[in-house]
């Protein structure tokens, strides 16, 4: 898919993905980013984080410096690249500077695309069988036949262990990409160690008060919680279903715009064939989206409200819930 960048000439490159990068849109973009200035040579090649790295991404950063664009001009850009990041709406305060660019403009994703960002678009590099965007970068450097060195290769493996839940969502593709990396010289330890965090007083007790708020129901057999928190979303709603849970949902907003985390076991998904990002995240809100087993949304709308949309779009695909006491 880059064979144009060796016949064009592009004289400043984005890289860009969404908001609050999480480590797999790291590293991804990192890898990208070296990637590009290997095959383009003259072209200057920038990383664009709208709105930072989460807290766990900081750690990698860290590890891992690269040069990252703050003041990003993207009428002056010839080309964007868009990682990780099936809708434009998750770009930010870099959104419309995308949309309006008259850029050339390519998106890679393992995530499904929303219509919005196939229509500002050119080329689309799509593989939902993939675990992580970081797995397609590395399918990216075979395809063009460019070497990999160990650090690269460490942070694509940290990429992928991270966005596959270490190891957990990986098939046979994705085994055969982290023993290329090992070969290289990538090391799991490293990246093991690089992610393990000890999560601080506030995250255990938002996930203690989290379950000591479930509102809990029961439909075909599987077992659905909602909870109302303030922070920690996407830890609460893992904490949930690591109880025992098959489907965990966490809600929290200000009274005008709310936002959910969901979070479901891979049975859950098999079973009942319902995609969190796009049977439920994408059609409450065009702010949402995600994989099969964790999506996230955001909408105007208070945590009610909120609540009984999630409610009737779970209820249209799976059958009424039954509340349990």
């Amino acid at each position: 898919m880059f064979s144009f960048l060796y016949t064009q000439r592009f004289k400043l490159i984005y890289v860009v993905t969404h908001r609050l990068a999480d480590v797999d849109a790291y590293c991804a973009t990192y890898a990208i980013v070296k990637l590009l200035c290997r095959i383009t040579k003259d072209s200057t090649v920038k990383a664009v984080f709208p709105d930072g790295l989460n807290t766990i991404t900081m750690k990698v950063s860290k590890k891992f410096p690269m040069y990252i664009e703050n003041n990003a001009d993207f009428a002056k850009v010839d080309l964007i690249v868009i990682i990780d990041t099936n809708n434009p709406i998750l770009l930010a305060k870099s959104m419309r500077g995308v949309v309006d660019s008259k850029a050339k403009k390519i998106i890679i994703d393992h995530h499904p695309l929303v219509k919005t960002t196939r229509k500002i678009t050119n080329i689309t590099f799509i593989d939902m069988k993939t675990s992580s965007a970081s797995e397609m970068v590395y399918d990216l450097y075979r395809t063009n036949k460019v070497s990999l060195g160990k650090r690269v290769s460490q942070i694509l493996l940290l990429g992928i262990i991270a966005d596959s839940q270490h190891l957990f969502l990986a098939n046979g593709k994705t085994l055969t990409a982290v023993s290329q990396l090992y070969k290289i010289g990538a090391s799991i330890e490293i990246a093991k160690k690089i992610l393990t965090r000890e999560r601080d007083p506030s995250e255990r007790i938002a996930r203690l008060k989290g379950a000591s708020r479930i509102s809990l129901y029961k439909v075909n057999n599987f077992i659905i919680v909602f909870s109302r928190i303030g922070s920690f979303h996407a830890s609460v709603a893992k904490a949930i279903v690591d109880l025992g849970a098959d489907l965990g949902i966490t809600i929290g907003g200000n009274g005008k715009e709310s936002k959910a985390s969901l979070r479901a076991t891979q049975k859950f998904y098999t079973s009942s064939n319902l995609h969190l990002g796009t049977d439920v995240a994408n059609k409450i809100s065009d702010s949402g989206g995600g994989h099969p087993t964790a999506a996230s949304l955001s909408k105007t709308v208070d945590e009610n409200m909120l609540e009984k949309l999630l409610l009737n779009v779970i209820e249209a695909k799976l059958g009424k819930l039954k509340t349990v006491k």
